[in-house]
């Protein structure tokens, strides 16, 4: 008990001088924090007026379909959580930077899995909660739930995501033993598409469930016993009790001992096999790695263009990067996602171009991201003075900077084209578009797509130059603030003005929809795209000349 105390402590004093320290670091907390609550309060209004508040359905099934949708909400925070723990292990409990100072210090190593199983789980809670949150909220917004849905719906899904974090880890103990890290993270990411795919298909098709089903669902949890000791419906039951205001004792007590049990046997396994996990996970030198060096650096064909082989081989780098694949899935998943609720939720049926604009706007805005995440090194993921070093060997080359953003842009742009390509053309087939307008749909978003790449690369590169390291939270901002503002421009507003009488109800967006027309959306689109490449390439070439490794 010791040992966790001075663990609590430690983390709390590290917690405390990271966003307690002085008044700029209580700015940037506040400030974060405060765009945190107005990101999570859009995303919810958002999920209310644009999914919930068009499902129509009679006053006795309200209270079937509301325990369908939480059991659905459940089954996937399950899932995800299973598989990211298994993902991120690795990388989070072996290859952790402060592993190399737990390790040394006199504390029983099954201990130091505790910690680090602990902070797993905030990890695990803050990567997801951004998203499961809204939907959540929504979803109470959708039967007028009581504030204290709204203020159980964090506690909650820490409680409900122990018991799958516990196995998870678990589970990658055991098969880090069996089967190699790449192996382990290939099943995993595939593992993961498979989830929120299935997920995708059921959440659209939840209000065609039959009533049959959900009257047998209602059943299983009117059963007191049975649905409280089992953690699934106990979860389920949590939640359904909060949104109608009350609280049940037997299932949270349940849930609570069943979470503590699952913890303590992750603890006894973790004495045999935490500590020689670590070990077979440290790096050793193979002795063909050398001869793989030898072979990258030897180009078989010198008149290649330079541009074109130092791609390859990032890319040869980039499909070696395992351990960041599960990041870059997750990124991709928010435009996978929106390719199936579009397709199987029938979304905009009646006019595919509204659908075609914003998958372009969702594909400007995260694949770009998804991609470039595959060419970062986990290593430097959590340490920002390291992310400045990648661009040491370029730096050192007789390369113009000019040069230098077409390696950055093409080496983003080419893998990001390519998947977007392949989920507009699955759109418009489903919905019979003719192959005049898929063409001409692919050749917008290769314009507006290398502009995402171009707008990227720079941000990216001005967040690393001395005013924005010294203001480390509007560098992080510039990052996520300009593709997001790119897309709306480029290929959103083209989706408004097409999507006219789908946002008539909402005010802001249909003010803004009644002063538009095709002339100004398309001169808008075009100068955007145009405007953004052109001042990226010269505010990168700029920043490159300047930049110190």
């Amino acid at each position: 008990m010791s040992y966790i105390k001075w663990f609590i402590k430690l983390r709390f004093l590290a917690l405390k001088n990271t966003l307690w320290k002085d008044k700029k670091a209580i700015m940037r907390t506040l400030s974060i924090t405060a765009a945190i609550i107005l990101g999570q309060i859009l995303l919810t209004n958002i999920l209310y007026k644009n999914i919930f508040s068009n499902i129509a359905i009679s006053h006795e099934l309200v209270n079937g379909m509301l325990i369908a949708f939480f059991f659905v909400a459940v089954i996937w925070i399950y899932l995800i959580s299973f598989v990211q723990s298994i993902s991120t292990f690795i990388r989070n409990f072996y290859k952790s930077p402060d592993m190399n100072y737990l390790i040394t210090i006199p504390v029983p190593l099954n201990y130091v899995f505790l910690f680090k199983f602990f902070e797993h789980i905030i990890s695990s809670v803050k990567s997801m909660l951004f998203l499961f949150f809204p939907f959540l909220a929504a979803l109470g917004m959708w039967v007028n739930a009581p504030l204290i849905y709204f203020i159980m719906i964090i506690p909650l899904y820490i409680i409900i995501s122990i018991i799958p974090c516990a196995i998870g880890v678990m589970v990658a103990m055991v098969g880090s033993r069996i089967v190699s890290v790449k192996v382990f993270n290939i099943i995993t990411s595939i593992f993961t598409f498979a989830i929120n795919v299935s997920f995708a298909v059921v959440f659209t098709r939840t209000q065609d469930i039959s009533t049959t089903y959900i009257l047998k669902l209602i059943d299983l949890l009117e059963k007191p016993w049975m649905s409280d000791i089992i953690p699934v419906t106990a979860s389920v039951r949590l939640f359904y009790a909060m949104v109608i205001g009350g609280w049940s004792s037997y299932a949270g007590l349940f849930l609570l001992i069943t979470s503590i049990l699952f913890i303590l046997i992750a603890f006894m396994v973790s004495k045999k096999l935490f500590f020689e996990g670590w070990a077979k996970n440290q790096f050793i030198e193979t002795p063909d790695s050398k001869k793989k060096v030898i072979e990258s650096s030897n180009f078989k064909d010198l008149k290649i263009n330079e541009t074109i082989q130092w791609i390859k081989i990032e890319w040869k780098m980039a499909i070696r990067n395992i351990e960041m694949l599960m990041a870059s899935a997750f990124m991709l998943m928010f435009y996978l996602f929106s390719i199936f609720i579009f397709i199987y939720g029938g979304l905009f049926s009646t006019n595919p171009l509204i659908g075609i604009s914003l998958l372009i706007t969702i594909a400007s805005i995260f694949n770009i991201i998804a991609v470039s995440i595959l060419f970062i090194p986990a290593d430097i993921t959590k340490d920002k003075s390291l992310w400045k070093k990648r661009y040491w060997l370029l730096k050192v080359m007789p390369l113009e900077g000019g040069k230098v953003f077409n390696i950055q842009c093409n080496m983003f742009f080419i893998p990001a084209y390519i998947i977007s390509i392949v989920g507009i053309i699955a759109y418009s087939v489903v919905n019979g578009l003719s192959i005049q307008l898929i063409l001409l749909s692919i050749l917008g978003m290769f314009f507006i797509l290398y502009g995402s790449s171009a707008i990227y690369i720079s941000g990216e590169l001005l967040a690393l130059t001395d005013f924005f390291e010294n203001n480390a939270f509007i560098g992080n901002i510039i990052t996520i603030v300009l593709p997001v503002l790119y897309g709306i421009l480029s290929a959103g507003s083209i989706a408004l003005f097409l999507a006219k009488d789908f946002v008539s109800d909402i005010i802001i967006l249909s003010n803004i929809s009644a002063i538009i027309n095709l002339p100004i959306v398309i001169i808008l689109s075009v100068t955007t795209v145009v405007a953004t490449f052109l001042l990226s390439r010269t505010v990168f070439i700029r920043v490159w000349k300047q930049l110190e490794i």
